[in-house]
């Protein structure tokens, strides 16, 4: 397997963020929920298609949590789990290359 430096870079900044992200979540687990909405426009700014979510969903990589009983009750997710799954995509392309 042969990867560029910039690729490498990617990875190690990715992991770093990775982290933070964990250790920010076992200073205030709160914190890490992010909204549905919210969730969508992380993928897009990462570059991945808000549908990811819901194949992670179907694929149960990632488990959404709804606050309330009634159909309008807002859906979360961590945040920490999304970079996780997105860091994972990152490292398997390289290693499929």
């Amino acid at each position: 397997m042969k990867i560029s430096l910039n690729e490498l870079r990617n990875i190690i900044s990715t992991s770093a963020d990775l982290g933070v992200q964990r250790y920010l979540r076992t200073l205030d687990p709160e914190n890490d929920r992010i909204k549905q909405e919210e969730a969508k426009r992380y993928l897009e700014k990462m570059g991945y298609q808000p549908i990811m979510l819901k194949k992670w969903r179907k694929d149960n990589l990632l488990v959404p949590v709804k606050t309330g009983d009634s159909r309008n009750s807002a859906v979360w997710y961590s945040l920490t789990e999304i970079k996780e799954l997105i860091f994972s995509l990152q490292t398997y392309s390289l290693m499929v290359k």
